[in-house]
């Protein structure tokens, strides 16, 4: 079923104002939440409060965008320089005590509203992976990116 351009740029317009309005009072109730979280991290390892790390973001057959996501950091300083990029496992040394908590209860992904803010990324969509595991999970999955390709041209109000 196809719609007009004038739907469709409807729906992209509520689409972004829901992701604005969920992001924003979002971030306003766990605002109290922010600096706790941020003495915690401080206090029990060394590094920055904040870890960005590269992710494919909106793309079609044709094309890959990606951003940088952000999160805070729930893993020791320089945890990925012997082993690369992994998947984390259970019980995995290169997270901290604190890092355990916040993946745990998922105050880890608090910072990714302000990537819902700038657009990045969306409350409700495809999860952004990271690229060399895109590929893997392109290869062992079938259909895998085909639930990505849409997403630019959606959220541009320019799918048909």
């Amino acid at each position: 079923m196809s719609t007009n351009k004038s739907t469709r740029i409807s729906i992209w317009a509520a689409k972004r104002l829901f992701d604005l309005f969920g992001a924003i009072i979002g971030l306003l109730i766990l605002m109290p939440v922010l600096p706790l979280v941020a003495i915690a991290i401080k206090t029990t390892s060394k590094g920055p409060v904040f870890y960005k790390q590269l992710r494919v973001g909106k793309s079609t057959p044709e094309k890959m965008v990606f951003f940088e996501i952000i999160k805070f950091r729930t893993m020791y300083e320089d945890a990925e320089s012997r082993s690369g990029a992994v998947w984390a496992t259970e019980n995995d040394p290169r997270i901290t005590p604190v890092g355990r908590f916040l993946r745990k209860t998922r105050l880890d992904e608090i910072p990714q509203l302000f990537n819902v803010i700038r657009g990045d990324m969306s409350l409700i969509g495809p999860r952004p992976e990271r690229p060399s595991f895109y590929s893997k999970l392109e290869n062992a999955i079938p259909y895998f990116a085909d639930r990505t390709y849409g997403v630019m041209l959606e959220s541009q109000g320019l799918h048909k």
